[in-house]
């Protein structure tokens, strides 16, 4: 028994030095936890409070009767689905595949539950928009470091181009929200490595399927992903193998639309039908690379016998084979158009403000100049201190900084077959943030290194 009580003593005695041993790194784990929780609540006040203000200061109300846009028809069309009447034009009641339907069934499902009024989407922007800039700092975390995490989640709070779409029930800021979650998915895949389970591969086909049907840029986090995996693990056939299973399950979100779709149309419409008049007018006699308003009205005089929705489909049908007709006889002219279409696409961050200021329709922003000169120049700063990321991702090529670059240069691509306006870039605004922010900490570590001071 003696002997016993020796090694019981004995026994407990490790585990209380194993117990001491242990506490340093678990008040270290609980200190970064913390902190990790303090920079996730800071930078959601600051988003959220930034986002309230703006929507106070510059409401967009598609309902006050001035003006029809996109807008118009997102909030109408939200409110016939949220009544059990379909996904219908709001102003013809007919059966429609031309916008893409992720936005209207996301607002619709908040009016069905809180009542058909705009302030509903103001406040989803908000949270939205908030909840993206969270979204940017774990991604930052991961690509970088907290610090970095930090910078770019506090940039993208405060970026005026991306507060001002709160106004707007567009469907850029739920959009761009899913391709924040769709990156910092992809960036876990890639930590975990051979260990990646095959849940966290299915929950970003999901969210790649459902930023699809939102906007059908979507399916590009597809191509960016099987590209980013490639390079950072340097196995492409894990990396394909990966993107297979993303890529299956975002088709399976996606086919069950594209069955109505064919139901209710009477013809194949894998999401929407605006991707052939899109392409049509970046690519024709007399395109600018720009929209146009109403240059395709002859296609729709040209179907004027046909009923909707079928009309909807056969000049959709007739912009696509034209488009790409004019693509493939006009090589020339599309280096030309490319470059145009480059040029509307960065030019400047004001597009939200226009899209709110209407005072043609008695719709007016105060201090417009002023907020368009601010919104621009922050903008173009942040463009320029991206390019810190870039050249930190050429001095370390597996580093996971390829992600938000190839992003930029997926989407990039991706819209110069199609028109081009600056209100495109929106959803590239976190990656370069994310790149800005790398920038600015590998910066700030050079000047500590050669002993400058930072104040």
């Amino acid at each position: 028994m003696g002997g016993s009580a020796k090694g019981d003593m004995r026994s407990q005695a490790v585990r209380a030095v194993a117990s001491l041993l242990e506490r340093p790194a678990t008040h270290l784990r609980d200190r970064r936890t913390l902190l990790h929780l303090a920079w996730i609540a800071a930078i959601l006040a600051l988003a959220l409070a930034a986002r309230s203000f703006w929507v106070a200061y510059a409401p967009a109300d598609p309902t006050d009767g001035s003006h029809v846009d996109d807008t118009y028809f997102y909030h109408y069309s939200a409110d016939r689905l949220a009544e059990g009447s379909g996904y219908v034009v709001p102003w013809t009641g007919a059966e429609t595949a031309h916008w893409p339907p992720g936005y209207t069934f996301f607002l619709a499902g908040l009016y069905w539950l809180f009542g058909p009024h705009v302030a509903i989407g103001w406040i989803a922007n908000i949270v939205l928009g908030a909840l993206t800039c969270v979204a940017v700092y774990i991604a930052g975390c991961l690509i970088l470091n907290q610090k970095a995490g930090a910078v770019a989640g506090l940039l993208l709070a405060v970026f005026p181009g991306h507060i001002f779409f709160s106004s707007l029930l567009l469907s850029e800021t739920l959009f761009t929200f899913l391709v924040v979650v769709a990156m910092t998915l992809t960036l876990l895949v890639a930590r975990q490595g051979r260990d990646t389970g095959m849940a966290r591969l299915i929950l970003l086909g999901v969210v790649v399927g459902a930023a699809a049907l939102v906007r059908g840029q979507g399916l590009f986090l597809l191509i960016a992903a099987a590209l980013f995996w490639w390079l950072s693990t340097a196995d492409w056939r894990r990396a394909l193998r990966w993107a297979a299973v993303v890529g299956v399950t975002s088709l399976a979100v996606i086919v069950p639309w594209s069955i109505r779709n064919y139901v209710a149309m009477n013809s194949f419409v894998f999401i929407s039908t605006n991707a052939g008049g899109n392409l049509w007018l970046g690519n024709h006699e007399g395109a600018t690379g720009r929209f146009m308003w109403m240059a395709d009205e002859w296609m729709r005089r040209r179907y004027a016998n046909l009923p909707e929705p079928q009309r909807e489909v056969a000049v959709s049908n007739l912009a696509l084979r034209e488009g790409l007709k004019f693509m493939f006889t006009h090589p020339a002219d599309e280096l030309r158009l490319s470059a145009t279409k480059l040029r509307a696409l960065y030019e400047d961050d004001e597009e939200g403000l226009w899209w709110i200021h209407r005072p043609k329709v008695g719709r007016r922003v105060g201090s417009i100049g002023v907020i368009a000169d601010v919104a621009d120049g922050f903008y173009f700063a942040v463009l320029a201190v991206s390019a810190g990321g870039l050249a930190y991702w050429l001095r370390r090529r597996r580093s996971a900084v390829a992600l938000p670059l190839l992003v930029v240069g997926v989407f990039t691509l991706g819209q110069l077959p199609f028109f081009a306006d600056p209100r495109f870039h929106f959803p590239m605004l976190p990656s370069f943030c994310l790149l800005a922010a790398v920038g600015v900490v590998w910066g700030a570590g050079y000047v500590r290194r050669f002993g400058l001071p930072l104040d």
